[in-house]
């Protein structure tokens, strides 16, 4: 009976485990870095637990973002290669919106896989990792690409003419594509309250919260994503104060 219950314990935990490496798009992702989804889970340890997976959908003319951690760099793998047959584009972006690495063919297929084998990715840090469907691109804030379409099969750093700023909308009407699955190496879970984005909450983001208190919008500071910066921020921020540091 002992031996029983051991045995169903470690399936529960074993499931459980499983369950947590995977994070589900929550409503609609935004497809900005201040409406960008945290990529979070309640046992999740700040830059310390790996996520496996990101499963989403994508309706017509739409992209979904994510904030993530990456402590190594060199690790780091995000591919659709194998898990969908319509045509992706990955991209990653620092938190302040500008470009790092992009993808749209990878090794023949219409799947799209970014890695660090560019230099692309600079530094360990927080990083938003976005999807579309192809040809649904990145711009700035007067209409440029921040990436060149071409070339299709190769992974690059920006180089469209608006490599240096960052994104501030989408263009290229996609139809809907449906379902997907991101499946990811060396990327790990954050923590809801780092504001900036540096992989540490501390005072930054709790004076940053502080002095935006009140205000409404798509924030970075509403980092429960409540339309509100107010008590409710301050809370998780200060629930989750020192982790990362």
């Amino acid at each position: 009976m002992r031996h029983r219950v051991w045995v169903l314990m470690t399936i529960g935990l074993l499931m459980l485990s499983a369950s947590a490496q995977t994070w589900t798009e929550q409503g609609d992702a935004g497809d900005l870095p201040a409406t960008a989804q945290l990529v979070t889970s309640p046992g999740a340890g700040h830059c310390q637990t790996p996520v496996q997976q990101i499963q989403g959908n994508l309706g017509a003319s739409d992209a979904d973002m994510y904030v993530i951690c990456i402590p190594n760099p060199a690790n780091f793998v995000a591919s659709t290669v194998g898990t969908l047959i319509w045509d992706t584009q990955l991209f990653l972006f620092r938190c302040d919106g500008r470009g790092v690495v992009h993808n749209d063919d990878w090794a023949g297929t219409l799947q799209s896989r970014i890695d660090n084998s560019t230099g692309c990715i600079t530094q360990p840090g927080i990083y938003l990792l976005a999807i579309s469907r192809y040809n649904l691109d990145p711009v700035d804030a007067v209409g440029q690409l921040l990436w060149n379409d071409f070339p299709f099969d190769e992974i690059h750093c920006p180089d469209g003419p608006g490599q240096a700023n960052p994104i501030a909308n989408w263009t290229g009407p996609t139809i809907p594509a449906g379902s997907y699955t991101i499946t990811l190496q060396g990327a790990y879970f954050v923590l809801v309250g780092d504001v900036d984005c540096n992989g540490c909450i501390d005072d930054a983001d709790l004076l940053a919260v502080l002095f935006a208190f009140g205000q409404t919008g798509n924030l970075p500071e509403d980092v429960n994503r409540d339309s509100i910066v107010d008590d409710g921020d301050l809370l998780e921020v200060l629930f989750n104060f020192g982790s990362g540091c």
